[in-house]
């Protein structure tokens, strides 16, 4: 069990401590100012688009060929 000191108590009769101002209105969640400025660091710059477009060509040319490929294999067991 954790005791408490002098330290843990609320002081009675001090004035708050400055550099813990209260805001005169509760703030809303996420209102107020971050607490480091700019953007977060897990933010990654946006992928260009023509990363995008050669993905999906390169995926269509291999589902082009798989087709092709299966429809020759059946062929092949088919025609005996």
């Amino acid at each position: 069990m954790a005791r408490m000191n002098e330290q843990d108590q609320p002081a009675v009769g001090k004035p708050p401590d400055p550099l813990t101002p209260e805001p005169s209105t509760p703030l809303l969640p996420g209102a107020g100012s971050p607490v480091q400025p700019g953007p977060p660091l897990s933010v990654q710059p946006p992928v260009r688009d023509t990363t995008i477009n050669s993905s999906v060509v390169l995926l269509a040319v291999g589902g082009v060929i798989a087709v092709l490929l299966v429809i020759v294999v059946l062929i092949a067991v088919f025609h005996h």
